[in-house]
This record gives structure tokens, C-alpha cells and sequence, in this order.
């Protein structure tokens, strides 16, 4: 069940806040000098911050929590099963398509520790939608947000002991030493037959139509799915008994990016922002599926800092659709401004008591919630109880 909350959206095509928060994954360069010489881990940034102990959806959270603890590593066993029974059915397509293709499997490199830990506090539940600061503006004025950057998903970012393993790893690939052997002819096909891929010339390949990962199409991958069963749906992480509810308590915290007060406060906040010559005023847009929303508070302040350069420029392009800019101007390096910019909005953030106002609005929400939901809390918390007990 756990598995369901962490596959929500939020919002339902209205108003509302910036709440398309992604990830952080971190840069892939190393640390700034200053931390580097003071031998301080790195200090990455979250777009989310903790919510205080004693809230309402405390105990439900906890309990989800549990259960992925509990039976979160078997049901990673199953899923790895499944993997390599893929890949051995698409290796004996492409052979008898007459071409070669290795079995691929999980890398056994970890991403930096410390950023790791990061991204596991940004993928949990019950987190506010604010990025987070230092408790002290002692603490927020040596580290500012942290060190950030958007990469492509799928990136692991590696420690410096970690990059010469990958590095001598991708060097004797058998996989990739094979496609390289093939002529551009060759590696059309090639791709074609594995994924339906159609070539785009000068060696780069798109998805066609073919939806490989559903077992549409004639591929090898879509042929290897429709010959592996998907994983057991009576699997107690795999139900969807209590994907509704599930749901509501995920969607508490875009209400309260839409609530009206949430609006006013960020209005409150970027007043006080910009009397300290931080523009960060509400941007209003539409959506893909036509709604209207509105990205406000804290998070501008965030996206400021990270598109603010080493230099104190800001950027005035996309910076998540613009990767000629400078590192130091679609990153946070912990440099000085950028840390200017996170201690002005720690300053707002107390001169307008934004984080308590923000967590009481989440308290009145999750407490009304729970009432209209309790017998289903209830009985979902017994649910979880008898999937623990059964293992």
C-alpha cells in the first residue's frame, strides 16, 4: 500500500500553488571549496521540510512506513525476479532476431551516502511543500539551501572512490563493446527490434508508437511482457484496495497549497522578500491539461537562488529547459549569493511566523480529514497490522 502514496499527484486541474516539486538529485560535481576543505559532508537541499510530531496523520503515516519496512524487501525480491526473467526473454528474442543482447542488472554502486539520505526524507508522505531551511540563521548563513541541481532521472551520483570503478565497469561492458562493433545500419535495426525505436539520424534513436512496457508492439521488450506475468496484484504493497484513501491523505498537503490563506501568507512572505530586493512575487500559468495554477512562496525564493550565479546574475531563461547556462546559474553551489537569497527567506519566513501559520492550516486540514475518514483509517491500520502479522 505504501507504494500507492508515493505514485500520487497532487492537484485536480484547479488553482494551485508551485507544487511541481521534483527530487533533488543533486550535482554531479563535487563539493564547493569551502566545504571540501573543511572536510564537511555535503549538505543537499530538500524542496520539502519536516512537519512538526503530534499531527493528525502521525500514526497512519508511521504505519505505512512499517509495512514498507517490513515488507518492502520481499517485495523487492520479487520485482528483481521479474527483471531478470525479462531480460532473459529479451535476450533470446534479439538472438533469434540474430543479434546479441546482454541480460542487463542492477548496479551495484551507490549514489553518495549523504545525498541519498536526502532523497529518501524528500520521497516521504508527510512533508510540507516548503523548502527546507537551517532551525538557526547561524546554520542557514554556512549552508543556505544546500547544493542542488535537476538531472535527468536515473543518474546515481557517485562518491570520487565510486567513479573510477563505474568508469572501468562501462569499459568492459560486453553490451556496450557489441554496439559499438555495429554499423549505423546495424544499430538502426537494432533498436528497432529491441524497443521499436525509429532512428532520428546522426546516431540517436525516439520511441515510435509502440508501448513496449504494456506488451504492445512486436519488439522483443513488448514480447518479453506479455510473456512475464506483472507482479501479483494480491500482494499487500501491490493493492489497491485503499488507493482512495491513500490518495486523500496524500492530497491534504495540495490543499493546503490551494487553500486561500496559503495564498495570502505567500503574498505576506514575498512582501517582506522584496523590501529585502528579492523579487519573487506569484507566477500565474496554465497547466497541460488546461488548468489554471499558481507558483508562490518559499519555492520562488528556492528556484531564485538556483538560478542566481556565483556572480549575483540571475538567469533569465528556464533553467530546467536551458542546459547551455552556467553551472553556478541553473545550480546551488552554496555560493555566497545564493545563501543571501536563503537567509532573507528565513528572515520572511520568521517576520511573518510563515512556518507555523502554514503547519496550523495543515493541522485544521488532516484534523477534518480523519473525521470523515476515521472507520477506513481504522480499518486499513488493522489491514496493515494483519499484513505484518502474516510475514
Amino acid at each position: 500500500m505504501a507504494a500507492l502514496v508515493a505514485g500520487c499527484t497532487g492537484g485536480s486541474g484547479g488553482e494551485t500553488r508551485g507544487t511541481s516539486h521534483a527530487v533533488p538529485t543533486g550535482p554531479s560535481v563535487g563539493p564547493s571549496p569551502a566545504v571540501e576543505a573543511s572536510g564537511e559532508a555535503v549538505r543537499w537541499a530538500l524542496l520539502t521540510s519536516a512537519v512538526p510530531p503530534g499531527m493528525p496523520f502521525e500514526p497512519y503515516f508511521a504505519a505505512l512506513r512499517r509495512e514498507e519496512e517490513v515488507l518492502g524487501p520481499e517485495l523487492g525480491r520479487v520485482q528483481a525476479e521479474r527483471e531478470a526473467n525479462l531480460e532473459n526473454e529479451v535476450a533470446a528474442c534479439m538472438a533469434e532476431a540474430g543479434f546479441t543482447y546482454y541480460p542487463q542488472v542492477r548496479a551495484g554502486t551507490q549514489a553518495d551516502p549523504s545525498w541519498a539520505a536526502a532523497a529518501e526524507l524528500e520521497g516521504l508522505w508527510d512533508r510540507l511543500q516548503v523548502p527546507q531551511l537551517g532551525e538557526t540563521r547561524e546554520d542557514v548563513a554556512r549552508h543556505g539551501y544546500g547544493r542542488w541541481q535537476e538531472a535527468a532521472p536515473g543518474v546515481i551520483l557517485l562518491t570520487p572512490e565510486n567513479e573510477a570503478e563505474v568508469a572501468e565497469r562501462l569499459a568492459q561492458d560486453p553490451q556496450l563493446q557489441y554496439l559499438e562493433s555495429l554499423s549505423a545500419a546495424a544499430l538502426d535495426a537494432y533498436y528497432k527490434t529491441l524497443e521499436g525505436m525509429e532512428s532520428n539520424g546522426a546516431g540517436t534513436w525516439s520511441s515510435g508508437a509502440e508501448m513496449w512496457f504494456r506488451g504492445e508492439g512486436d519488439s522483443c521488450r513488448a514480447q518479453a511482457y506479455r510473456k512475464v506475468p506483472d507482479l501479483e496484484t494480491d500482494h499487500p504493497m501491490m493493492s489497491d484496495v485503499y488507493e482512495d484513501l491513500l490518495g486523500g491523505l496524500w492530497e491534504v498537503s495540495w490543499q493546503v497549497d490551494n487553500d486561500p490563506r496559503t495564498l495570502a501568507l505567500d503574498r505576506e512572505w514575498a512582501a517582506c522578500m522584496a523590501g529585502r530586493g528579492h523579487d519573487v512575487a506569484e507566477e500565474h500559468g496554465t497547466g497541460d491539461g488546461g488548468g489554471e495554477y499558481v507558483t508562490s512562496g518559499p519555492i520562488q525564493a528556492f528556484y531564485l537562488a538556483v538560478m542566481t550565479g556565483s556572480d549575483g546574475r540571475v538567469a533569465d531563461r528556464d533553467l530546467h529547459l536551458d542546459w547551455t547556462l552556467p553551472e553556478d546559474q541553473r545550480s546551488m553551489i552554496q555560493s555566497q549569493p545564493e545563501i543571501d537569497i536563503a537567509l532573507a527567506d528565513f528572515d520572511c519566513r520568521e517576520q511573518t511566523d510563515y512556518m507555523a501559520r502554514l503547519v496550523e492550516l495543515q493541522r485544521e486540514l488532516e484534523t477534518a480529514f480523519v473525521a470523515d475518514n476515521r472507520p477506513a483509517l481504522d480499518e486499513m491500520l488493522a489491514a496493515i497490522d494483519a499484513n505484518i502479522a502474516s510475514r
